[in-house]
């Protein structure tokens, strides 16, 4: 592998890392939003269907972010590790475990780094509009509960 290859490695790890601070964030909305439906169930207060949707909305964005945080949490340890190894890495060796693992389809081994690095960007791109998403509707909720003037 090529110093290029090798510093490309860790600064997609080192971008891809950021999606720890998404997902805390997003976490933050993603309990605000269950623990309102829950409190709002448990004590049987009545409110409108579109403050229930928004917070249903909010919490299944938060799903989908949760997901993303976990795919690109483990394409970051993967670019760190590939990156950081002592002997060359070995794309052939990580793609038949990920195959073997069900992580990777077949019809994907062999790609060059610059397209694992662009999936990896593009599922952190997705995991930022997730969050995007839940602000978005969480305020359009909150919009909701404003007095009428």
């Amino acid at each position: 592998m090529s110093a290029n290859t090798r510093d490309v490695l860790i600064c997609a790890a080192a971008l891809l890392e950021q999606g720890r601070i998404v997902d805390r964030l997003s976490r933050l909305l993603t309990a605000a939003a269950l623990v309102s439906l829950a409190v709002l169930w448990f004590f049987r207060i009545e409110a409108s269907v579109e403050i229930l949707g928004f917070a249903t909305l909010v919490a299944l964005a938060g799903l989908a972010e949760t997901c993303l945080a976990i795919r690109v949490g483990f394409d970051a340890a993967l670019f760190d590790h590939q990156a950081r190894a002592a002997e060359t890495p070995d794309f052939t060796r990580m793609d038949a475990a990920l195959v073997e693992l069900g992580l990777l389809p077949a019809a994907k081994t062999g790609r060059p780094v610059s397209a694992r690095v662009a999936g990896a960007r593009r599922l952190f791109v997705l995991q930022i509009i997730a969050l995007i998403a839940q602000v978005g509707l969480a305020v359009a909720g909150g919009w909701l509960r404003l007095p009428a003037r």
